[in-house]
């Protein structure tokens, strides 16, 4: 049976308020008395109750984390890396799966209020501003990461436009002309500052964009496998997706229909995922910072916990950068350097 405060007390003879305030590191108990309290609750192995500490010293040293889908290795890395940041510095993670559910989303909000988080570190698809706001009036920090809901929270990015323009001027020099896309949700920062991107570059090489090929959809290997087809049916020479999941469902798609890439037609995908170098045609992507989004997501919010001044939101976006591979016919191109 886990040795209790009252306990402490009897054995030592002092009342169980002392010892409280000995462990909590509190005013009225002398030095000597401290120390003689903390020495024999160390040597019987007192453990104190989370929950009682929290009420005492207003902080639960929780962390909650939402994520759209634990199945993705590009979430799974960024858990990964908020984890080990927290961790380190005292925190626990309480870690949510809102499974791409806007339902289920703020069902994983109110389980964290019920848990008396202090902060949580949200990638969301599907949250509104005023979600956020709820959270913070019952004094729980927010950090958003990946993807930007409100102004008004601190958000930790990577840059989006920059990675998807650098990506589609190299898909131009692959003699890529009808590019398809497959995006992710149309309301999320992620897929717009993509979007842009891409009409950006277009309207530079004075190419257009046929609105039949920009298509959204679940960012999964099946959405991918799914839509390749319709794509190719329409003459898109060239695929980009949102990302790299997506991009191996189009690649699946075309070996199974025995389409040649990147012969009959280009594919790119975006993250960078370790398995994208390793298929029979190594995917061309963009290198996202996953596990140090997970990182910086941690810092932010634990130092906006911990500082006693008034916070002003920041917005730290991370710069990606393009990995060339195969899958834009970059071996077809006289001179076109790859990360082979």
């Amino acid at each position: 049976m886990p040795i209790r405060i009252i306990d402490i007390a009897q054995a030592l003879k002092v009342n169980p308020a002392t010892v409280s305030r000995a462990l909590n590191g509190q005013q009225g108990v002398s030095e000597k008395k401290r120390h003689q309290i903390i020495a024999y609750s160390k040597k019987m192995g007192y453990r104190p109750n989370a929950l009682a500490r929290s009420l005492i010293t207003k902080q639960s040293k929780l962390i909650g984390l939402i994520l759209p889908d634990l199945n993705s290795p590009y979430y799974a890395r960024i858990a990964s890396g908020a984890n080990d940041y927290a961790i380190k510095h005292g925190y626990n993670m309480i870690l949510c799966n809102s499974a791409r559910s806007r339902e289920t989303e703020r069902q994983n909000i109110e389980i964290l209020e019920q848990q008396r988080v202090d902060g949580i570190i949200i990638v969301s698809l599907s949250a509104m501003s005023d979600e956020l706001t709820e959270l913070y009036d019952l004094g729980i920090k927010v950090v958003q990461a990946d993807n930007i809901i409100s102004p008004r929270f601190s958000s930790i990015i990577n840059n989006n436009y920059a990675g998807a323009y650098g990506l589609f001027e190299h898909m131009i020099k692959c003699e890529c002309s009808n590019i398809a896309c497959i995006l992710g949700n149309p309301n999320t920062h992620t897929t717009r500052e993509r979007h842009r991107a891409f009409n950006d570059v277009m309207k530079k090489h004075g190419l257009s964009e046929n609105k039949q090929q920009i298509v959204y959809a679940d960012s999964t290997f099946e959405s991918g496998y799914k839509l390749a087809a319709s794509l190719l049916d329409k003459g898109a020479d060239s695929i980009f997706c949102i990302n790299d999941i997506v991009a191996l469902g189009v690649l699946k798609y075309c070996q199974d229909n025995h389409i040649s890439v990147p012969n009959d037609v280009k594919v790119a995908g975006y993250d960078d995922l370790e398995i994208s170098g390793m298929i029979n045609i190594p995917l061309t992507t963009v290198h996202q910072q996953k596990h140090y989004l997970g990182v910086v997501a941690a810092k932010q919010l634990i130092m906006e916990l911990e500082t006693e001044e008034k916070v002003i939101p920041v917005k730290i976006e991370l710069e990606p950068y393009l990995v060339a591979r195969e899958s834009c016919g970059e071996k077809l191109i006289k001179g076109a350097k790859t990360d082979n």
